[in-house]
């Protein structure tokens, strides 16, 4: 092979760009960091692009913050070092919390900016309002999470977004997944439901509502039980006592938490594993950072979680394969951040649709190649759905991973494609 894996397409990808770049300063709470300190200088007929990136740096996402700033810093350093034409350079903006507030300032901030030729995110705001705003500036903008809120933006009038997409798919299968594969290992005798009962606890945020609206609706379907439900606010949550108290009444065969920040679905899962109940317990997203195991050591043995905007696991699929090893070399470690593979996979993109188009402020022309993309990213194979921005989702394409944490390793236990393991039951459960 003549070029890194990652950057293979259908059709395939031609390499990108020029000189060397390397890492950020750290942030403070509200501001903006300029990527540049020994950066090697571009060749003469170069140009500088300058890309943004929005983030929560600090605040109770930091974690995720801090994965986006590391895909993307990456994926700049490699891009500068494999030459061809443009020098590229990341400009830092802090949403802190995700306030409206916070989001408004960082986005007027890269907008108003006129060196800035496109922006990247993990996810910014708690609504993505902020897809309006880069739409109108005719900014590309690349994003990642609360694809429900994305969809229901665009699809309402595509053409009026031709610079804003989403390399995650839509969501709905988080509503359904947890429950298909619960029924599955209860007809296959791994567990046996003793109620057939679930109980959910959300956060309030549209993305942890959506998804458990979705997984009520589900299990319903199927003919459970919900025997409660219990929404914390969004933000940090310490005390899970009183949700706990509630759980050990309901006694549920299954129990979900849709608060995906990691902080507080590890502080929930050491205060349930006090007094646990015959449980399967599964967690929406914050187990797929490191920090989570961090956080909780043995005590994560057993827990159930998903991701769709990770890497694929797998030593057989070559795009991940190869961003594992990069990782690894640039940061210590093989455990890729789901968060910077979004952004990591977005300037990837981006690089390659300036690469086809030539002008870097030509915006619409960008958009428009980016949505006629068909490329394999270290996610899965993305190509993009006209009608909605989203990536397409499905195991042939960007795929719902599901695990379970055994033996203090994170074991892909579905889609059966890239499975490394099966499910067990959890040791509070044996």
């Amino acid at each position: 092979m003549d070029r890194p894996s990652f950057l293979r397409s259908r059709p395939p990808l031609a390499a990108a760009l020029l000189a060397a770049v390397t890492t950020l300063a750290a942030c403070s709470s509200g501001a903006t960091t300029e990527a540049g300190d020994g950066q090697a200088a571009a060749s003469p007929a170069g140009k500088e692009i300058q890309i943004g990136l929005l983030a929560p740096l600090t605040g109770g996402s930091a974690s995720d913050g801090k994965g986006m700033q590391q895909g993307a810093e990456l994926a700049i350093k490699q891009l500068n070092e494999r030459g061809g034409g443009y020098t590229f350079k990341l400009k830092s903006v802090d949403v802190q919390g995700q306030s409206n507030d916070a989001v408004t300032k960082g986005v007027q901030t890269l907008i108003d900016d006129p060196e800035i030729k496109a922006v990247v995110t993990g996810y910014a705001s708690t609504s993505n309002f902020e897809i309006d705003e880069f739409a109108a500036a005719e900014k590309v903008y690349l994003i990642g999470g609360n694809t429900a809120q994305t969809q229901a933006i665009i699809e309402k009038d595509p053409a009026k977004y031709p610079t804003v997409w989403s390399v995650t798919p839509n969501y709905d299968a988080y509503g359904v997944e947890p429950v298909t594969l619960a029924l599955k290992w209860a007809d296959q005798g791994l567990w046996k439901p003793r109620s057939k009962s679930v109980f959910l606890v959300r956060s309030d945020n549209p993305y942890s509502e959506g998804i458990a609206d979705g997984l009520v609706k589900e299990f319903q379907s199927k003919g459970w039980t919900v025997a409660g439900q219990e929404k914390v606010p969004f933000g940090a949550v310490n005390d899970w006592g009183t949700v706990i108290s509630k759980i050990r009444a309901a006694d549920p065969d299954f129990i979900v938490n849709t608060d995906y920040q990691v902080a507080n679905e590890a502080s929930f899962m050491q205060q349930f594993l006090q007094n646990p109940t015959k449980s399967l317990v599964f967690l929406q997203y914050g187990p797929n950072q490191p920090q989570f195991f961090e956080l909780t050591k043995q005590k994560a043995e057993g827990v159930l979680f998903n991701n769709l905007a990770g890497l694929v696991p797998s030593a057989n699929y070559a795009p991940s394969a190869q961003l594992q090893k990069d990782w690894q070399a640039a940061y210590g470690t093989s455990e890729v951040d789901p968060q910077g593979v979004l952004t990591y996979t977005e300037m990837m993109i981006y690089a390659e649709a300036l690469r086809q188009v030539g002008d870097p402020d030509d915006a619409k022309a960008i958009g428009a190649a980016i949505g006629a993309l068909d490329t394999e990213q270290a996610s899965g194979r993305i190509a993009f759905d006209p009608a909605t921005h989203l990536a397409k989702q499905g195991d042939d394409y960007v795929p719902l991973q599901s695990f379970q944490f055994q033996d203090e390793k994170k074991v892909l236990i579905a889609p059966e494609k890239y499975a490394s393991g099966t499910f067990r039951l959890p040791p509070w459960m044996s």
